[in-house]
């Protein structure tokens, strides 16, 4: 297998894994940024798909809502994925939301588009003070 062939195969896995990342400090009503970008896969880094240039990171961010009930608090309204390059346009995304010890606390698919890709179809009940790292998925 040449090296082209390995850096092919490379990109591709790259493709389906994009991204695995830390987010931590929450505040009460701010949105929490990530950006991906690197040429590794672990807490706080990420590997970039072939559809997007190494140098435009995506920046994923959620927003959050206050519900007054069943206890106050602040829950996850919206996930949005900025930056993202025409070449991943109409791939498919899954974005997980993980709690501590990578518990799945939700997970929302859809489409990127060029530019922004906003998922506001987030599960009932995700609150953003459990949110410890969003996992992003793009692929072919």
């Amino acid at each position: 297998m040449s090296a082209t062939t390995k850096s092919s195969n490379r990109r591709k896995f790259a493709a389906v894994a994009l991204a695995v990342l830390g987010v931590s400090g929450l505040s009460l009503a701010s949105a929490a940024t990530l950006n991906l970008s690197g040429s590794t896969l672990a807490a706080n880094t990420a590997t970039v798909a072939s559809c997007q240039p190494t140098a435009t990171p995506i920046t994923a961010s959620f927003t959050t809502s206050f519900t007054a009930t069943p206890a106050p608090s602040y829950k996850v309204a919206s996930v949005a994925l900025k930056s993202v390059d025409a070449g991943c346009a109409a791939k498919a995304v899954r974005v997980t939301l993980l709690g501590a010890s990578d518990a799945i606390l939700g997970e929302v698919t859809g489409a990127a588009t060029t530019g922004t890709t906003t998922f506001a179809s987030i599960p009932a009940g995700i609150s953003a003070s459990d949110v410890v790292k969003l996992a992003v998925v793009i692929s072919d």
